[in-house]
């Protein structure tokens, strides 16, 4: 029943653009996870939503072992679940989910985020359909690579310190702000407006 999805509590607050959009995140996958996730893309393009609510992952590989990455569409928010094994593949809407939330913890982000982002309804899958954000998931997974190599590999490595480093960093396909400070200036802004 809509009434009790998350993003309710948000349209309660105030009025949002995309309150008769699916509220659901979607995960906008490149062929590599769509095909170790077992899941038949659809050929026609997604149906509007909020733009908050979309993720775009991919598959990759860190030391031999499978590494999951999602980017936040408008912020560009990212963070790596490295060594991922088959079985969590198979429930990755509550592998993101929990990801997510241990990334807000460890860059003091309100939970609140959670329902902005929706990360809490069942999860759906589409292609990629953005080459900018494809090249900013590019380049977060080398960065991933070269911060684990710099720790002297995943035995060594601070995950949640490696992950909070990735939306720190400045990015050219955001002006030069970290994916932190949009997110920040979201918090600040609050729910999409109708003005």
């Amino acid at each position: 029943m809509r009434a009790a999805c998350p993003n309710m509590r948000a349209a309660a607050r105030g009025s949002s653009v995309y309150d008769g959009y699916p509220p659901m995140p979607l995960f906008r996958v490149t062929k590599k996870l769509a095909t170790a996730l077992h899941v038949k893309l659809p050929a026609s393009p997604a149906e509007p939503r909020n733009p908050e609510h979309e993720w775009f992952a991919d598959l990759f590989y860190v030391e031999g072992k499978k590494c999951v990455i999602w980017v936040h569409r408008t912020t560009l928010l990212m963070f790596v679940r490295p060594a991922v094994v088959a079985a969590e593949l198979r429930e990755l809407p509550a592998l993101f989910r929990h990801d997510f939330r241990t990334l807000l913890a460890s860059m003091a982000l309100p939970d609140s985020l959670l329902d902005r982002f929706d990360a809490h309804g069942p999860a759906s899958y589409a292609a990629t359909d953005d080459r900018s954000i494809v090249g900013s998931m590019l380049d977060g997974r080398l960065c991933f690579e070269h911060m684990v190599a710099y720790e002297e590999g995943f035995g060594r490595a601070d995950i949640a310190a490696i992950n909070a480093k990735l939306s720190d960093t400045p990015m050219s396909a955001l002006g030069g702000a970290a994916a932190v400070d949009v997110v920040r200036g979201l918090i600040e802004r609050g729910p999409m407006s109708l003005h």
